[in-house]
């Protein structure tokens, strides 16, 4: 806002200003030293006059700031946040936009190699909106609350409440949150670091929390299914990159760089007949370190009773899609976890990540009673000026598994690599325009696919790649 001066200062500075040309012309002939101390004498006047004005715009300015401060308060966690005052309280407006033009090719799936003709699409890539809000309470404790939707900017049904929306309360303790679609302290590990912004045909999510079978990025538990999937997506329930419902979430406050997550999945679908007893739930932990250029983290996480090992077995050779949604027995029982470490560091303009994964499934029905597999992914990118290069390479290992009767069993042929490269360059503080291309080779038997927006479901065996041309708004 610019302020204007008001017309009675420029008023007197004219009258003034006049004073000492007519001064100066009816004393010129008279005694110079007279005349030499009347100037000296409107000189300091008109000293005193800008320093009058000069106060009274810096009030009017410190006016105009205080009035801005009343409406906008600082915002509680992003520098982006659109903050206004509601109820007392702090509601800020976020979120993110971000689509691409993808041509993608899926090549020799099933068991006889056909290469999928190539097919142009526009992916939403984890497009959202979302409102977050903050209350200051007695003794240092705030309310906080927020609800995340998804927006489907290509098409696709945008979701109320979709995602991480919780209510709690903050403060000198740390965080504790009631919600639904959070993701998971596990996954919210390495995920702000993912290069790729941790979404698309790119993100690490292909290879990270799947353990194959065309698991993709998913909400997994716990649903109003075993696993919160239908029979055709079933193999989801396998997947450790999931948002996570009916959740109860702590987060530590950071000390000297270290801090720390826990969530629990309440057990909703406990069973209630004296035939078949489970008690699905979920527990998940993070542990996290960030000083200077050095980030360190640790997550580990469980799905009991959501039997992933069941659900992947289930799929049908050939496709990408699972048969009839499984049905535990009398006695059933399943533990599935996940251990994942990462390791960051950030020298100049350059960035690197390595992250070691290992999945783990057990189940005391079907024929398979076991399967672990480990993985490793490592991307590094620079920037130069407004641009940003990324490179990144993830393998996944064929794995180990055990036969509920004993004997040999085999996992040859279920491991996977993938290639992503990626050029982003920055617009403004807000917006990105970005090129990426990636690559997944799939071994004989394994179906991974990409993690977000990727391609048609794969069959075993096949090979996506997909090149991306996109923009993302972020506010």
């Amino acid at each position: 806002m610019k302020l204007k001066t008001r017309p009675f200062p420029r008023t007197i500075i004219s009258v003034l200003l006049a004073s000492v040309f007519v001064s100066f012309g009816a004393h010129a002939a008279d005694d110079p030293q007279a005349l030499r101390a009347e100037v000296d004498a409107l000189k300091r006047e008109l000293q005193e006059l800008r320093g009058l004005i000069t106060a009274g715009s810096a009030g009017a300015v410190g006016k105009e700031k205080k009035v801005v401060a009343g409406t906008q308060a600082i915002s509680t966690t992003a520098p982006r946040d659109k903050v206004v005052t509601v109820g007392g309280g702090e509601l800020a407006i976020y979120g993110t936009f971000g689509t691409s033009a993808l041509n993608s090719l899926v090549g020799a799936p099933g068991a006889t190699p056909t290469d999928l003709p190539s097919r142009n699409t526009v992916r939403s890539n984890s497009s959202n909106i979302g409102f977050r809000g903050k209350k200051d309470l007695a003794g240092g404790i705030s309310a906080v609350f927020q609800i995340e939707s998804s927006i489907g900017m290509d098409g696709a049904a945008s979701t109320l409440a979709g995602r991480d929306t919780f209510v709690g309360l903050t403060g000198g303790f740390g965080s504790v949150l009631y919600g639904s679609n959070i993701d998971s302290p596990y996954k919210r590990g390495v995920q702000g670091k993912d290069p790729f912004y941790a979404t698309g045909i790119a993100t690490q999510k292909g290879i990270l929390g799947s353990p194959g079978f065309n698991v993709v990025s998913v909400a997994a538990v716990a649903g109003v299914t075993i696993g919160g999937n239908a029979a055709t997506a079933q193999q989801q329930n396998a997947g450790f990159d999931a948002r996570l419902n009916n959740l109860l979430m702590y987060r530590s406050p950071t000390v000297s760089g270290f801090s720390g997550e826990i969530a629990y999945g309440a057990n909703e679908q406990k069973s209630t007949s004296a035939g078949t007893q489970i008690d699905p739930g979920v527990i998940s932990l993070l542990g996290r370190y960030e000083m200077g250029p050095l980030y360190a983290s640790y997550g580990y996480e469980r799905h009991k009773d959501v039997f992933g090992l069941n659900s992947l077995t289930a799929l049908v050779p050939g496709t990408g899609v699972t048969g009839a949604l499984f049905a535990p027995t009398a006695g059933a029982s399943s533990t599935d976890t996940g251990n994942r470490l990462g390791l960051g560091y950030s020298f100049g303009d350059s960035d690197a990540l390595l992250v070691w994964e290992n999945l783990k499934y057990e189940t005391n029905i079907g024929a398979v009673s076991s399967y672990d597999r480990n993985a490793w992914v490592a991307s590094l990118s620079h920037r130069f000026g407004p641009h940003r290069a990324i490179a990144s390479y993830a393998q996944a290992a064929a794995g180990s598994c055990a036969l509920a009767v004993g004997g040999s069993c085999s996992t040859i042929g279920l491991g996977a690599r993938q290639w992503a490269l990626g050029y982003d360059y920055t617009l403004d503080s807000s917006t990105n325009l970005y090129a990426f291309w990636s690559s997944v080779t799939n071994e004989a038997a394994a179906a991974y696919n990409f993690g977000v927006s990727g391609a048609s479901a794969a069959g075993v065996g096949a090979d996506p790649q997909a090149l991306a041309l996109g923009i993302r708004y972020k506010f």
